[in-house]
C-alpha cells in the first residue's frame, strides 16, 4: 500500500503487549539482575576489562555505536529545516523517538561501565571539569542533548495524547505548548550544535589513542569521520524502523519520502567513503589496505559492505521497491557500525599482547538494554502519534474507536442485565 504520509497516527489495532514483547521483557529483567549484582561484584567479576582494557563493549558498543544510529534526529532535523526537504518532516517524531531511545540506552550503560558511576555528579560541578578532556565534551553534551533537545522534542506527541484522553488538563497542556513554542527555536538550534560536538569528540577520544589505534582508521579526520558516519548511520536506523514498522503493523507506506532518505544516504555515503580514501592516499597508507592481516580485512569489509549499500540504495530507490530498501539500509548500518566500532576494540591495540573479549554478562547486559529501548518504542508508538500515516488513517482510527466504545457499552449493558 503505498500512501502519502500527512500526519502521525497511533497503532491502534494492535494489542499493546505480544509474545516478542514478553520475550524481549524477560531479556530487560534479566538485564537489570545483573546490572544489580555487578554494582556488588564490581567490574572484575561482571566484565572481561582489566587495567589495560579499561574501555568495554558497553562504552564502545553501546556509547559510539548506539548513538551513531541514533543521529537520525540529527541528520534528518538538518536536512529537513535547514536543506528545506519539507517533506521529511512526517518522519521527524520516528526519527526523534528512535534518538532519544538509543541515547537514553547509551547514557544507561555509562552507569554500568563506570566503576562508580556516583561521580557522575562531577559533571555538575564546572570548576572540577578537566577542560583539556574530550571525554569531558562527551560527558557534558551527551546528557545534554538527551535530556534538553531530545526529550523536549518527545513531549509534543505526549501533550496530544493528554489533550485527548484527559480533558480536565487540557488548559494546562495548552499553557504548555504555549511555552514550547516560545523556547523552540533555541531547543532545535541546541539539537544541532550538541550532537555535531560529542559525535566528534567521540572521535577525538580515538585520535587520542595515537598509534594503538590502526593507522587504517587512526586519522586527524577522526572526528569529522564519527560525525559524517553518525549522519547517514541514523538515517539508515529511521528509514529501517520505518519499513519495519510498515511490515510488521501493516502500516500504510510513502515511497517518495523514502526515495528521498535514499538519496540523502547515498550522497552521505558516497563522499564519506571519498574521503575516507583520499586521506589514506594524503597519508600514503595505501599499501595498508592490501596486507595480508585482520585490518585489511575489516577495513575491506566495512568497504565492501557501504559500497554494496549504495548500490542497494540506488536501486530500490528506482525500483521504489519497499523490501529492498530495507535490506539496503540494514547493509548501510552494519557497514557503519564496524567502522565505528572497529578504531575502538578490533583495530585497537592497548599494547602488545594485551587482550580483551567481553564476557557473556556483558553481551546479555547490551542487548537487554537494546530490549528495553525497542519495548519502548513500540508501547510509544500504540499509544502515542509516532508513526506517520495519511490522513485515512487518523479516520479509520477514529471509526475503530467508536466501534470499541460501543463494544464496551454493550458488554456492560449484557453485564448488568445478567
Amino acid at each position: 500500500m503505498n500512501d502519502r504520509w500527512q500526519r502521525a497516527v497511533p497503532v491502534y489495532n494492535y494489542p499493546l503487549w505480544t509474545r516478542p514483547m514478553y520475550v524481549m521483557l524477560g531479556l530487560a529483567g534479566v538485564t537489570i539482575a545483573l546490572v544489580l549484582w555487578r554494582m556488588f561484584a564490581g567490574l572484575g567479576p561482571a566484565t572481561g576489562m582489566n587495567d589495560v582494557y579499561a574501555w568495554g563493549i558497553w562504552k564502545t558498543f553501546n556509547v559510539m555505536v548506539l548513538t551513531g544510529l541514533g543521529s537520525g534526529a540529527f541528520s534528518i532535523g538538518i536536512a529537513a529545516w535547514l536543506f528545506k526537504k519539507h517533506n521529511l518532516h512526517v518522519v521527524m517524531r520516528t526519527a526523534l523517538l528512535t534518538s532519544f531511545l538509543a541515547y537514553l540506552s547509551g547514557i544507561a550503560l555509562l552507569g554500568v561501565d563506570v566503576g562508580r558511576p556516583w561521580h557522575f555528579i562531577w559533571v555538575l560541578m564546572p570548576w572540577r571539569w578537566n577542560l583539556h578532556s574530550p571525554l569531558l565534551e562527551v560527558a557534558v553534551c551527551m546528557p545534554a542533548y538527551a535530556m534538553f533537545p531530545l526529550l523536549l522534542e518527545n513531549v509534543p506527541p505526549v501533550l496530544e495524547w493528554v489533550h485527548k484522553n484527559k480533558p480536565t488538563y487540557r488548559g494546562l497542556v495548552e499553557r504548555a505548548e504555549t511555552i514550547m513554542k516560545k523556547f523552540y527555536p533555541f531547543i532545535v538550534g541546541l539539537a544541532y550544535v550538541l550532537p555535531a560536538m560529542h559525535q566528534s569528540s567521540l572521535g577525538a577520544l580515538m585520535l587520542l589513542g595515537g598509534d594503538r589505534v590502526h593507522t587504517l582508521w587512526q586519522t586527524p579526520l577522526l572526528p569529522l569521520l564519527y560525525v559524517w558516519a553518525a549522519a547517514f548511520l541514523g538515517i539508515a536506523c529511521v528509514a529501517g524502523t520505518l519499513l519495519f514498522c510498515t511490515i510488521v503493523w501493516n502500516r500504510p507506506i510513502d515511497l517518495n519520502v523514502l526515495v528521498e532518505l535514499n538519496k540523502i544516504a547515498v550522497i552521505l555515503i558516497g563522499s564519506w567513503m571519498a574521503a575516507r580514501f583520499v586521506d589514506i592516499l594524503v597519508r600514503m597508507k595505501f599499501m595498508e589496505m592490501f596486507k595480508l592481516n585482520i585490518f585489511a580485512g575489516l577495513f575491506w569489509m566495512e568497504t565492501l559492505f557501504l559500497g554494496l549499500a549504495i548500490y542497494m540504495l540506488r536501486d530500490s530507490a528506482r525500483l521504489r521497491d519497499p523490501r529492498l530498501m530495507f535490506h539496503a539500509h540494514l547493509i548501510t548500518a552494519i557497514g557503519g557500525m564496524l567502522y565505528r566500532f572497529d578504531p575502538t576494540t578490533l583495530a585497537f591495540q592497548a599494547r602488545p599482547g594485551a587482550f580483551y573479549f567481553p564476557k557473556a554478562i556483558e553481551i546479555f547486559v547490551s542487548a537487554g538494554f537494546v530490549s528495553l529501548a525497542i519495548i519502548a518504542f513500540c508501547i510509544a508508538a500504540k499509544k502515542l502519534a509516532i508513526l506517520p500515516a495519511p490522513m485515512r488513517t487518523w479516520r479509520d482510527m477514529e471509526g475503530f474507536e467508536k466501534s470499541q466504545a460501543k463494544a464496551d457499552v454493550t458488554r456492560a449493558q449484557y453485564a448488568v442485565g445478567d
